[in-house]
């Protein structure tokens, strides 16, 4: 994939954040599919402050946790689950870098349940994918949790570099709901999460794969490089985009591309519904 130019409207504003070198670590070892709980423990040991947040958790009553406190972090991984604990931790991480406080209207829980269930969703999808295209392994279904993850990245880059721009968007958003958000925010940034997105993931060094998926989960006839995990990137998040809405399934022309059955994206659906309430609540334990 070329690399993405900045945006004209960016010239600016070129100091955007820098990632940590101990978060690219963390995201780099934690898309390793061979981690079990001790491993995965090892890992987040260097990540205090991701850690705790870890623990709290598997202390609240989120988890339903009933027995004896959670004191150790390879107790937490075991309590919360591999999935939970990745997805969290690398939430966590690429949002470090930001300050959104500027962005009034920029909703941190929703960014978070977007987040976590279009995850959630892309996994699914490519398990389902996987039942029939022997190429699909389970590296490539974590590549899809992650890239659903950070697929709305450029959000949060335009929440904090162009907070009053970003503003404006999600205000015109609010008053014109048949809107989608990449299109106000061409017309107050003169760009959208997507291309931002991208272009930071570029900059970052996140692998090209997850570059792509951030840049094009929007268009559904892409299909150059990468572009069976973008497509499915893109049907996760109209998934959750109907959730929000309290909608019934959305029509998928990208997954028919894909030759997922209905059957299957019906199935990915109905979890998404189940899991709603407690993603939510989940934002609401971490982010207060």
């Amino acid at each position: 994939m070329p690399r993405i130019e900045l945006p004209a409207c960016f010239a600016d504003a070129r100091q955007l954040p820098a990632l940590p070198h101990d978060v690219h670590h963390l995201i780099k070892a934690l898309a390793n599919d061979g981690l079990d709980y001790a491993g995965l423990a090892q890992v987040l040991e260097a990540h205090p402050t991701i850690c705790s947040r870890l623990i709290a958790l598997a202390n609240s009553a989120w988890i339903n946790n009933n027995g004896e406190p959670v004191t150790s972090i390879e107790r937490t991984c075991f309590k919360l689950g591999l999935n939970i604990v990745r997805g969290v931790s690398i939430g966590l991480a690429v949002m470090k870098p930001f300050n959104v406080n500027q962005c009034r209207g920029f909703d941190i829980r929703r960014y978070w349940v977007s987040s976590m269930l279009a995850a959630q969703a892309a996994g699914d999808l490519a398990r389902a994918l996987a039942l029939q295209d022997a190429e699909v392994n389970e590296t490539f279904v974590q590549t899809a949790h992650t890239a659903g993850i950070l697929h709305n990245l450029g959000l949060l880059c335009l929440a904090d570099t162009m907070a009053l721009q970003t503003q404006e968007a999600l205000q015109l958003k609010r008053a014109n709901p048949q809107l989608h958000l990449n299109q106000v925010l061409r017309k107050t940034a003169g760009t959208d999460y997507c291309e931002i997105g991208a272009y930071l993931a570029q900059y970052w060094g996140i692998p090209e794969v997850l570059a792509t998926a951030i840049e094009h989960h929007r268009h559904s006839g892409y299909r150059g490089d990468h572009w069976k995990l973008a497509q499915m990137v893109g049907a996760a998040t109209r998934m959750v985009g109907a959730l929000f809405k309290d909608e019934e399934m959305p029509s998928l022309g990208m997954l028919e591309a894909l030759a997922i059955s209905e059957n299957a994206a019906q199935r990915c659906f109905a979890n998404l519904q189940t899991e709603y309430a407690k993603t939510k609540e989940l934002a609401r334990v971490l982010f207060g």
